[in-house]
């Protein structure tokens, strides 16, 4: 990327409001500093760290970076032999040491160890040293402790400090001497301590004189009884210096002891602060962290705002699958064509930043390894070149820089010279691109490069829509339609006069005039297409929710019917086993003595209740038959209720094809015969009543499935499933048989939780409940119930 393409995009004003949210002065200075990267792992690293910082600031939780002073002037010392830092640049880099601990105790505090905002954290080394040197020897407000070597010193210049103050006093109140003063108070010349006497008692007083007074009456004397006291306090002073430096070379070389450490530290927390800047930029303009796209190369932007607009910037859609390269966007003068390329172009220099864009969650941007523009009016008077010739020369600079990973953006490609030329000169600018591959946003006037867009493969128009009704332009692109330049509707609507309106659309009329109604009627078809996709989708989502439907029901059919072909066997089952018992009973009695008249009643009482018991059965299996008969006609009922609705449902005449419930299977009729149809089924002809036929759509061609059966029903009309099954004191096969009828009474009832209670005792009856109910695909889980509500002797169970 060259600066020239930065600055034209206005990269850098961008870098400017995104760097104002830094807390640290010198992680302002390396925001500014930062350019788009092609580095696709270090782009990724950068945008997961401010999407992790932008989901605290969502939840208002704020990084709890604080201002500190520069610290790169003292970084830059530490390696430096006898380092001596000043009591400002130890507490600089005191406070580094505490944010740094400070930010750890955040990072620990919020758990999150896969956030790269608390990663990041946890890659700063401590500096336990540098903290405890600082802050034994300076408060947290940077002002110096009691240490007792300074101290002592301190109290020796106040002392003699005081005996100065009195005899300069005396010299100030005695009468003898106060006359002589040119001024009541003493004053400093030189760090020490002087009276001002007039000249004219010069020599009265022994002592030093320092400097006379421009005007000659007076002059400054340190008097002789002064001057050994001003000696011992500036002995003091140098004392106090000495030993103060003393103590600043040992703090410092503690410093220096973690100097990688705190430079480490130092960098990884401009770093976050950088990070934190631009996510608080997102967080305030709802801004997004593009996604990574993989190797995909769809360029796509949603609702994106430029920056720089503020709240008068109108959210643009545009999106470009990885074979179309280039965007030929047309439309009327002023309508956002330059802004949107601008847009797009910044969009994707910003996410190869690692910053946010104002868009939403929807937009993908590709990788480039190049961007180049020709935007704006090149020209240059100092190189004698026309808008045309440097424009030509800025073009040529991309055609040399350009490939499959470049972004080339063309503003007003082809003008500035004769319109036939140029629109030539701009299609073959484009062959060379498309033959590159590279990926291309060009905005024009040109008719030419419109049908260019239609014919060439790779290529899409787009056009900035235009209210018809106000003559003005919406900011909107258009995918798929070109757009008119709306030239004359503008310049009447700025107040060129009539006349010369009138005289452009007659030579308008004359030239153009079928192009304009072309594109006026695919706009029109751009449009109804809109609508129509809108429909459609909303049909889809219809069809899809029917098929959910009818896919659960079917679902739902099929497992009733298993279970209820696994009763029906069990039933037998055990019909069976209790009938062959009794039979094996009544054949050894016979055996073990003579056949007698009551032996021979059992045996034919015993046939009499096993036939009266089967026609039990097959009553019941025909009551159950006929139930599902019901449910069946209810489900295709409601299959064939669209149908019927729509006005598609058939009646009952030769050539119809009917559905034959009782048998589940389809025909066609042959003929009436009396009262009854004549249907074709398979390879047979069967007469059924109309009542037996149902007759299906005539233009219906799907294959009819075999429906399966839903039983709603209950097993017993009279029985419903218990909240608290309880089985205590059932024998196994008692306890087991319950367990069943409630879960068959359950699913039945559509009832999704109820308890079992089991008891603790020896185990049995938990081990059978735990094992039916792992056995049953119908159960989603199932747990022991808390202590409070019985503990390990209740089960809790959820179906599905």
């Amino acid at each position: 990327m060259t600066s020239h393409t930065l600055e034209v995009l206005e990269f850098f004003r961008i870098a400017e409001i995104i760097a104002g949210y830094c807390r640290l002065p010198e992680a302002h200075t390396l925001c500014l500093q930062k350019h788009p990267s092609i580095d696709a792992e270090k782009i990724a690293e950068a945008k997961k760290l401010g999407r992790d910082i932008l989901s605290f600031l969502q939840k208002d939780e704020q990084l709890p970076i604080k201002n500190l002073p520069p610290i790169e002037p003292v970084l830059k010392q530490l390696p430096a032999s006898g380092l001596c830092l000043s009591i400002e640049e130890l507490y600089a880099a005191g406070l580094l040491a505490l944010q740094i601990g400070e930010l750890k105790a955040w990072a620990v505090q919020k758990e999150q160890p896969d956030n790269a905002a608390c990663m990041l954290i946890e890659a700063m080394p401590p500096l336990p040293k540098t903290q405890q040197a600082v802050f034994s020897f300076i408060d947290k407000n940077g002002e110096l402790l009691d240490i007792p070597a300074l101290t002592a010193i301190k109290k020796r210049i106040q002392r003699i400090e005081t005996d100065i103050e009195k005899t300069m006093r005396s010299y100030c109140t005695d009468e003898s001497t106060k006359t002589m003063l040119q001024t009541p108070a003493p004053v400093l010349r030189n760090g020490r301590q002087v009276i001002a006497i007039r000249s004219n008692f010069k020599g009265r007083i022994k002592g030093i004189i320092h400097e006379y007074s421009q005007s000659g009456q007076s002059f400054y004397l340190e008097p002789e009884s002064i001057v050994l006291r001003n000696n011992e306090l500036m002995r003091a002073h140098a004392d106090y210096e000495q030993e103060l430096r003393r103590l600043l070379r040992k703090m410092s070389a503690e410093v220096a002891e973690e100097a990688d450490a705190l430079e480490q530290a130092h960098k990884l927390l401009l770093e976050l602060d950088c990070a934190a800047a631009a996510a608080q930029w997102a967080h305030q303009n709802n801004g997004v962290f593009v996604c990574d796209s993989g190797t995909a190369q769809t360029f796509c932007l949603e609702a994106a705002r430029h920056p720089l607009l503020g709240e008068a910037a109108v959210p643009i859609d545009l999106r470009l699958s990885e074979d179309e390269r280039i965007l030929i966007i047309t439309g009327p003068n002023t309508g956002g064509k330059t802004v949107s390329l601008k847009t797009a172009a910044l969009f994707v220099l910003m996410n190869q930043t690692g910053w946010p864009v104002l868009a939403g969650e929807a937009t993908r941007l590709p990788l480039f390894r190049y961007v180049g523009c020709a935007i704006g009016d090149e020209q240059s008077l100092d190189q004698s070149l026309s808008t045309f010739s440097a424009y030509m020369q800025a073009v040529a600079t991309l055609l040399a820089a350009a490939d499959q990973d470049s972004l080339i953006l063309l503003d007003e490609l082809g003008s500035g010279t004769d319109p036939q030329e140029g629109g030539a000169l701009a299609m073959a600018i484009l062959d060379e691109l498309l033959t590159r591959h590279a990926r291309v946003f060009v905005t024009s006037h040109h008719g030419v490069l419109k049908n260019y867009g239609y014919r060439k493969k790779g290529c899409i128009n787009a056009s900035v829509s235009f209210d018809e009704q106000t003559f003005r332009p919406s900011y909107r692109i258009m995918m798929g339609i070109p757009g008119e330049s709306r030239a004359v509707d503008i310049a009447e609507k700025n107040g060129l006069s009539p006349a010369v309106i009138r005289s452009a659309r007659a030579y308008m009329a004359d030239s153009s005039a079928d192009a304009a109604a072309l594109i006026k009627g695919l706009m029109e078809k751009h449009a109804q297409l809109a609508v129509f996709e809108q429909e459609k989708a909303e049909t889809e989502r219809v069809l899809k929710e029917k098929q959910r439907r009818c896919d659960l029901t079917a679902l739902k059919l099929r497992q009733k019917e298993l279970l209820l072909r696994a009763q029906g066997y069990k039933r037998l089952d055990d019909l069976f086993e209790q009938k062959r018992n009794e039979l094996e009973n009544l054949v050894r009695e016979i055996q073990e003595g003579a056949l007698t008249h009551e032996k021979t009643g059992k045996l034919k009482q015993f046939f009499a209740d096993f036939e009266q018991l089967l026609a039990k059965e097959r009553s019941q299996i025909s009551s159950e038959e006929q139930d599902i008969a019901a449910l069946q006609q209810d489900y295709r009922k409601q299959e064939s209720a669209p149908a019927a609705q729509s006005g598609t449902a058939a009646v009952l005449a030769e050539g119809v094809e009917v559905f034959i419930p009782h048998l589940h299977r389809r025909g066609i009729i042959v003929r009436k015969e009396k009262k009854n149809w004549l249907v074709a089924v398979d390879t047979m002809k069967m007469t059924f009543p109309a009542d037996k036929l149902e007759p299906l759509a005539a233009q219906t061609s799907v294959q009819l499935r075999t429906p399966q059966v839903v039983v709603e029903a209950e097993l017993h009309k009279e029985s419903r499933p218990e909240f608290e099954l309880r089985l205590l004191g059932m024998r196994l096969d008692e306890a087991e048989k319950h367990l069943q009828n409630q879960l068959d009474l359950a699913l039945m009832h559509n009832m999704q939780e109820f308890s079992i209670v089991h008891g603790k005792g020896n185990g049995v009856l938990q081990t059978m409940v735990q094992e039916k109910l792992a056995a049953a695909p119908y159960v989603a889980e199932f747990f022991f119930a808390r202590p409070e509500h019985g503990g390990t002797g209740k089960t809790v169970v959820r179906l599905r």
